[in-house]
């Protein structure tokens, strides 16, 4: 009856671009609204409040990238694990898999809300957060730190829709969330002056309703039943979950301490840089959308086929999605390049006497950050199949050796704290590694061994990495 009145998605026959299409206009649309509330939250405490507390907020955007990373791993390898089992129709092993990674997202999600609050100030001073901003800063952190296990289980719920086929309810759930967060934006800052910690708040209560509405769709909207003793964390399957989570976990981690390094250079640079690299990672974030939905759906699509066997439609697929996103990041970079300064000027007080200034700085950053969107769509393609396919370790790898090697090269480009310091290499920097990055992916998925790092087998046949 389920079956009837859900339209899903079974990547493993039939046509193969137009369902891929299909599948992913509701995670775009629903990516839209996630990244329109955090644009909100920049446009409410700017304009209301001013752009040190924006710059209080934007401090600890690459803090919360670690936190992100660690949903997204988890998420990441939950979906996978499950759009393969799905993939192999084990759907016995499927239940089991549902209710291991509910429960590991609780446990996990407290934990980093513990050990968050402990080192928020530290980690704020550790990246020379201007001393105007660290009180509103501080404030912020340790607010959006009580929303971790919130905030895992929705990455997690929608991570297993999503593998099983349905990307209208992620949609659904972040709409009600965006719609929620935003008013209660305005009523928290605007209405009650609670300014960085009224955004906080809002974010933490609209994240906490679409991870209740998460868990109940996985529950009760498969079909899938799971009895009482089947809810309990399953061993082999979380070794699993944690194959591929844990490395696409520490690779954006550590991408995300990366960026922690290179916010510190952006920090030396002043508030005004910290202002309007916070309205750039907005607006940087927002043109990602496209790029990143069809990511999710590369993901599913891959996944789901290896799952099943058929490394032939896999490739296929493949080799269409990277047209598509070509042609995308092309028609998105060049209008990102045409209206960055009036985007800018949405985020500010014309009498913010920073105004001209942060103005000015976006512009030259975004123009930079533009001509290269190419070149992070090839890459994020190609890591989005190899997470699909199980392969994260060798991803992993990648993202570990080139932050490395990118934390120093951005330094010596960019000079911070010297005469010679010119914020504008931070981004010829980023722009670079989107192009070494592609390469190297691409190097792997043509010519490495990633069908070793498939994790589940359809039934019947053996091999040690099968439940």
């Amino acid at each position: 009856m389920e079956e009837k009145k859900q339209k899903r998605f079974d990547f493993t026959k039939g046509e193969i671009l137009k369902p891929m299409i299909l599948f992913t206009l509701p995670v775009l649309l629903g990516d839209v609204f996630s990244a329109l509330y955090n644009v909100v939250d920049s446009l409410v405490v700017g304009r209301f409040v001013g752009s040190n507390a924006l710059a209080a907020v934007s401090a600890s955007f690459a803090i919360t990238m670690v936190t992100v990373a660690v949903y997204a791993g988890f998420g990441m390898g939950s979906s996978v694990v499950m759009g393969q089992l799905f993939g192999a129709k084990r759907m016995d092993d499927l239940a089991k898999g549902i209710s291991t990674a509910i429960l590991g997202a609780v446990i996990v999600g407290l934990s980093m809300t513990v050990v968050g609050l402990i080192i928020s100030k530290p980690l704020l001073s550790l990246i020379n957060t201007p001393a105007e901003i660290m009180p509103g800063a501080t404030i912020y952190l340790r607010i959006y730190m009580l929303g971790c296990m919130t905030q895992l289980m929705y990455f997690m719920s929608s991570g297993i829709m999503r593998a099983l086929g349905d990307s209208k309810h992620p949609m659904y759930y972040l709409i009600v969330c965006s719609i929620i967060n935003i008013v209660l934006d305005i009523v928290f800052v605007a209405v009650f002056h609670w300014n960085e910690a009224g955004v906080a708040a809002a974010t933490v209560i609209a994240q906490a309703v679409s991870a209740v509405l998460g868990i109940h769709r996985i529950l009760t909207g498969f079909g899938i039943k799971i009895s009482r003793d089947k809810f309990r964390i399953h061993g082999s399957i979380l070794k699993l979950i944690l194959k591929i989570g844990v490395p696409a976990a520490v690779q954006q981690s550590i991408n995300s301490v990366g960026m922690l390094f290179i916010q510190s250079f952006s920090n030396s640079f002043g508030a005004a840089l910290v202002a309007s690299n916070g309205i750039m990672q907005k607006l940087d974030g927002f043109a990602q959308l496209p790029v990143m939905a069809l990511g999710t759906t590369v993901t599913t699509f891959n996944s789901q086929n290896i799952g099943a066997g058929e490394k032939e439609r896999a490739q296929q697929g493949n080799r269409k999605m990277m047209i598509v996103v070509i042609g995308v990041c092309v028609v998105v970079g060049v209008l990102l390049f045409t209206f960055c300064g009036s985007l800018y000027k949405l985020f500010l007080n014309p009498a913010d006497p920073n105004y001209d200034l942060v103005v000015e700085m976006g512009m030259r950053s975004v123009r930079i950050v533009s001509m290269f969107y190419w070149a992070f769509g090839l890459q994020m393609m190609f890591v989005s199949v190899l997470r699909g396919l199980g392969a994260t370790i060798p991803t992993m790898i990648i993202s570990i050796c080139f932050t490395i090697l990118r934390v120093p090269v951005t330094k010596f480009m960019a000079k911070p704290g010297t005469p010679a310091a010119d914020y504008t290499m931070l981004y010829w920097a980023q722009s670079l590694f989107f192009v070494l990055m592609f390469l190297a992916m691409f190097l792997y998925y043509k010519f490495g061994n990633w069908e070793k790092y498939s994790v589940v087998r359809r039934q019947g046949k053996t091999g040690k990495e099968d439940i």
